[in-house]
């Protein structure tokens, strides 16, 4: 079977599950966050990126099935061992200048909260990252006026470390530089506090028990990977997961199927 057949057959299952009320059932026992990176129709739609059609029908989906919230208010849930079951919040990643010009646009015509994880050493610079060379055309960063438009508007913003380092590649000092240098400028930008971050890359394998402790000491009030599973209704802050919303998913039901059928 290729991948676009499973595909379909997963977006079949998800139609039948939320018309049976599995969905429903379901859902109520997770608690679910979404990662976004960019947003637009000029690019040819690759594993980051999301066509803007595409991207309303997700966020149609997440209004309808869940309590959409800001992830500082899952947050707040989880140290307070509040049931944060049935909630989903919605994060990007790195900062895309696209992030502000469509994503934001649509998210605020649909009522929808978002937080934005930035790696500030990329903001307001025309540095290209390795996964984006094979590009004719780059996508581009935010600057520093635009992720304070994005704050402004009400969305939140967070910590993505300065230059989108593997944390678990690197010594301890490092991992606090990077960290450090980070929310410190965002603090410097912004006039406020941000202690929302998420580890760039996000796999198991590039976050380390020893990067873990030292996000805790530097200061941030949780922890975000993104490698492909929910959460429990009462997580730890500090080792919260995500669903990437890339090329994989297809469809809505296609993630609402892979939800109901991965274990909190």
């Amino acid at each position: 079977m290729t991948s676009r057949s499973r595909q379909r057959v997963k977006d079949l299952l998800g139609r039948f599950a939320d018309a049976t009320g599995i969905y429903a059932r379901n859902f109520r026992s997770k608690m679910v966050i979404v990662t976004f990176h960019r947003v637009n129709d000029w690019m040819t739609e690759d594993p980051i990126t999301c066509g803007t059609g595409r991207f309303e029908e997700f966020c149609l989906f997440f209004k309808r099935h869940f309590r959409v919230v800001p992830l500082s208010a899952q947050i707040a849930g989880c140290r307070a061992a509040r049931d944060m079951g049935g909630t989903l919040s919605i994060t990007f990643d790195d900062g895309y200048r696209d992030n502000v010009e469509v994503a934001a646009p649509i998210l605020g015509r649909l009522g929808l909260p978002a937080t934005f994880f930035v790696a500030t050493g990329f903001i307001g610079t025309d540095y290209t990252p390795p996964w984006d060379r094979h590009l004719t055309r780059q996508a581009g960063w935010m600057d520093w006026d635009q992720v304070r438009a994005l704050r402004r508007m009400g969305f939140e913003i967070g910590a993505h470390t300065d230059r989108h380092v593997d944390l678990a590649a690197v010594d301890p000092a490092a991992v606090r530089a990077e960290l450090t240098r980070c929310r410190e400028t965002l603090r410097r930008e912004l006039a406020e506090p941000v202690t929302l971050f998420a580890y760039p890359f996000g796999g198991r394998e590039h976050i380390s028990e020893e990067s873990r402790r030292i996000v805790q000491e530097v200061g941030f009030a949780c922890c975000l990977g993104a490698y492909g599973g929910t959460n429990p209704p009462i997580p730890d802050p500090f080792r919260l997961n995500r669903v990437t919303i890339g090329g994989w998913f297809a469809t809505p039901n296609q993630l609402g199927f892979e939800i109901v059928m991965r274990s909190a």
